[in-house]
This record gives C-alpha cells, structure tokens and sequence, in this order.
C-alpha cells in the first residue's frame, strides 16, 4: 500500500506561503451530540449539533527577518475575520482548504540551535479536501 509522503507539502495563509515549516497538525475536529431520547424509546436517539472544526498547529524555522513574519499567524485582539489556509500534501496531490483565526504565537530560542516558532490556528470552517 503507498502512503502519502510529507515530503514537499506546504502550506498557505491567504495566499501567502508559511515558508520553512517542519510540522503541521491538524485535529479535534467534533460535532455536538443532542440527546433526544424520550422517556418511551428503547434506544438512545441523538441529533448531532453545531460542528467544532478543531485545531492547526504549525511549527517553523522563524524568519530572519521578524519585520517581514506573516501577520496571518500572528494573534490580534477581537480578530474576527479568518485567515483562508490550503495545505497541499505531496506538492498539490491532496489539498486541505479551511478558515481559522490565529490564537497563540510561540516563539523557542535554544543555545546552539535554530530559532524555531509555533502557531496555533482555532479553525472556524470544515476541512475541504481535493
């Protein structure tokens, strides 16, 4: 069975690539559960509720240039307008295309290493694949 490679994936925020990126996660993803079970029926009985689209981390090698970083993945104060993210696996053979607001910028400096940099995106839509 082939599996699909991580080599060559990237990722977009608006259109603009998040370069140098080592790991990407996406989870969480859940629907609601509505009990609606009476008094009378002999079974369980749910309707599924509003839908928690999940969670994005991403982990990058920070830019050296800091003025230029992506204010995308950058954290504002009342951001309600959602940033549009593809992921394209493999170099465009499978595509992950959501909205998400940016909600925690971290930033790690280690002695002898890269300056690395975490982002973690609320996703406010469904996951599209293609």
């Amino acid at each position: 069975m082939a599996a699909l490679s991580s080599y060559n994936t990237t990722i977009t925020a608006n259109a603009n690539t998040v370069g140098e990126v080592t790991n990407i996660s996406v989870g969480g993803s859940s629907l609601a559960e509505i009990d609606v079970t009476s008094l009378t029926d002999a079974n369980k009985t749910f309707l599924m509720g509003a839908l928690e689209a999940g969670t994005m981390t991403i982990d990058f090698l920070a830019p050296a240039n800091f003025s230029g970083f992506d204010s995308n993945l950058m954290p504002t104060s009342g951001d309600s307008v959602a940033t549009a993210f593809v992921i394209a696996f493999s170099g465009g053979s499978l595509d992950a295309s959501f909205n998400g607001i940016a909600t925690n910028l971290s930033i790690s400096a280690d002695q002898d290493g890269a300056v690395t940099a975490s982002a973690t995106i609320k996703l406010t839509s469904q996951i599209t694949w293609s």
